[in-house]
């Protein structure tokens, strides 16, 4: 996702970013990690289809169950308190229904964070150790609000879910296209192959 960075050091750096967020083109996305400001690449193809995929299954199961959320994606999440410097823009996000007003764009809450990898999610920003999605999964599972995070490969039938269980996280690995992926939380339940529909990888196995 990160095509490039900038590196500022303002007094409040939060407020900077979205300043510099508000003076950029609205076709770009920026995210602060780790106290970096850093540029999301267009995705490819394949890298929508899968949004657009999770966004109609959760939004699906959003609704069936009444749970009062909504599936978006692109939200900006501002990970403050919990952790300073970091907004995150997540693929998709389920949040607060309630949290959505006119000409917001960023919102303090997520249950649920998906994030659709590409080779720069496992590049080290600068000044860092850890790749940029190591660093975004530790932030998701630090928000008291974040109940699941799932981490989506492209090319291949392969993804990772972390659910929050009491003060701990559970992981699991999906990579058969007939495994159930399921969260409760966000009313999700479907095959994995469910999330790749339509999508080179999905249009090559038939």
């Amino acid at each position: 996702m990160t095509a490039s960075a900038a590196e500022l050091a303002p007094l409040d750096l939060h407020q900077s970013f979205q300043d510099f967020v508000a003076a950029r083109p609205d076709e770009e996305k920026w995210e602060l990690v780790a106290g970096r400001f850093l540029m999301r690449a267009q995705p490819n193809i394949d890298h929508q289809i899968i949004a657009g995929n999770l966004d109609r299954l959760l939004t699906d199961g959003i609704e069936r169950l009444r749970l009062g959320r909504i599936s978006v994606q692109n939200p900006a999440i501002d990970l403050r308190p919990t952790l300073e410097g970091h907004v995150y823009v997540p693929d998709v996000a389920v949040i607060d229904a309630d949290e959505v007003e006119p000409g917001r764009n960023v919102v303090s809450a997520c249950f649920l964070a998906v994030e659709i990898l590409s080779p720069s999610d496992r590049r080290k920003p600068a000044g860092t150790k850890s790749p940029k999605i190591a660093i975004k999964l530790c932030g998701y599972e630090a928000l008291p609000t974040c109940e699941a995070v799932l981490l989506v490969e492209q090319r291949a039938f392969d993804a990772t879910l972390s659910e929050r269980s009491g003060s701990a996280w559970v992981h699991r690995r999906l990579t058969d296209p007939d495994d159930r992926l399921v969260i409760a939380s966000a009313g999700l339940d479907c095959r994995l192959g469910d999330v790749y529909a339509r999508t080179t990888l999905a249009r090559a196995r038939r």
